[in-house]
């Protein structure tokens, strides 16, 4: 397959290739989450799918880089990403606040990346608990399809860490809200010595993207993907391009998280001008991270594309002049044909 360097191939690839198999995979988990007998687990799931389809869109994304492997990787994605959307709606409208049962959910993505692993019980500590087989299939699935990518024993120790990290940071930004900010910091103390030039907030942040776990997907395509290959990845993608994906996201939320109380890690920034420069520097930091990538010109397509996708959002606009302002600054950094290009696609795909 050869290498992806052009914006117009990366679109060909995923419109040919990938999104036929994404959305047959989806549609076949929607169907599925239609059967979920608990009607409040059901009307998760429904929910989560419904509104967080690009996730599952943006991840799959990751399989243009491997088209003979779309049937393995694609059905792979959907299946972790469904798991990850799933569980964030259970523990986000949840009337639990309790921490173990956020950790039991979660204990089910670490399974889905562990071939073989015996299947828990998932629901132990959470109110409702027969949602049909749904969460074990999702299981099961990423299961078989991690089983059958040549290299994944290579990288499964890094997507398991990068996993737990995810899981923690759904724990503890779910339990009371007197105690997120308390248990998020006593997190980082034990992780800010290996992150110096991380703020608390963006290290957070960093640890909410599942895309470096689907990167890594990609490289197990090859039998014998080198140990500087999976090093080089992850340190791309944690954390530069991991929290330049969930800072945007957290910018374009920052408006309806303040109204609703939420947790927004945008807003600890002292001034908006702190936010820019920090955003800015997260791209920079991605774009110089890729380029000793292999395959570097499709990664600096992914920067280039998060950054558009996301500030393509109907809520970037100037009735919000906060997120606006810090929008505009933000697209400047990712200017040129490539960017003008997927943010067009952008504004297609998500209004």
């Amino acid at each position: 397959m050869r290498e992806l360097r052009h914006p117009w191939q990366l679109l060909y690839r995923i419109y040919r290739h990938v999104r036929p198999v994404l959305e047959r995979e989806f549609a076949a988990w929607y169907r599925r989450a239609q059967t979920i007998p608990d009607p409040e687990l059901r009307k998760q799931a429904l929910s989560s799918m419904e509104t967080k389809k690009f996730h599952c869109e943006g991840g799959s994304v990751y399989a243009a880089q491997v088209v003979p492997h779309v049937e393995v990787v694609v059905p792979l994605i959907v299946a972790y990403q469904t798991i990850s959307d799933y569980l964030d709606n259970l523990c986000d409208r949840s009337t639990s606040l309790d921490p173990e049962d956020f950790r039991q959910l979660h204990l089910s993505m670490q399974d889905a990346l562990t071939p073989g692993a015996p299947l828990q019980d998932y629901y132990r500590f959470h109110k409702e608990k027969d949602d049909g087989g749904f969460l074990a299939d999702l299981v099961l699935t990423s299961q078989r399809h991690a089983r059958q990518l040549p290299g994944y024993s290579k990288i499964m120790p890094r997507v398991l860490e990068l996993s737990r990290l995810y899981s923690d940071l759904q724990v503890y930004k779910h339990i009371a809200p007197d105690q997120r900010e308390k248990q998020l910091l006593a997190w980082w103390d034990g992780h800010k010595e290996r992150h110096r030039d991380l703020y608390w907030q963006e290290f957070a942040a960093v640890t909410g993207s599942t895309i470096g776990i689907f990167a890594l997907f990609c490289l197990a395509t090859e039998p014998h993907v080198p140990d500087e290959e999976i090093e080089a990845v992850t340190a791309a993608y944690f954390p530069w391009v991991c929290g330049l994906h969930i800072l945007l996201d957290y910018l374009i939320d920052l408006e309806e998280d303040r109204l609703g109380g939420d947790l927004n890690f945008v807003s600890y920034y002292a001034s908006e001008q702190e936010a820019t420069e920090r955003m800015r520097y997260f791209i920079q930091q991605a774009k110089a991270s890729v380029d000793h990538l292999p395959n570097p010109a499709f990664h600096r397509m992914i920067v280039d594309g998060l950054v558009a996708f996301y500030l393509a959002d109907r809520k970037v606009n100037r009735s919000q002049p906060h997120i606006y302002t810090i929008a505009r600054e933000l697209l400047k950094q990712a200017k040129g044909f490539t960017s003008v290009l997927f943010y067009v696609n952008s504004l297609l795909v998500r209004r």
